[in-house]
């Protein structure tokens, strides 16, 4: 079983290989993190805007990073999904 940090470090990975031309940066939002079970749920938000705080930076309808403790797989969540989980 993974811990929280393991998970934290695969799912900034997963969200750094999803970025590419015209597709905004992504990165887990500081202490926006929890575990459920063997999933772990990390808050994501633009670069952009953890860095400036700026609402025009913000990315629109971005869900949780899921990490499955057990095997490591990482997966994007609907902004609709992750607010029906409400876990931040």
């Amino acid at each position: 079983m993974l811990d929280i940090e393991q998970a934290a470090k695969l799912a900034q990975r997963f969200l750094d290989e999803r970025a590419g031309p015209g597709v905004t940066p992504l990165a887990l939002v500081e202490g926006e993190r929890t575990q459920v079970g063997a999933v772990f749920y990390f808050d994501c938000q633009s670069d952009a805007y953890l860095r400036s705080g700026d609402f025009r930076d913000m990315a629109i309808g971005v869900g949780h990073v899921a990490v499955d403790g057990e095997t490591g797989k990482c997966s994007m969540l609907g902004a609709v999904e992750s607010a029906e989980l409400d876990l931040f």
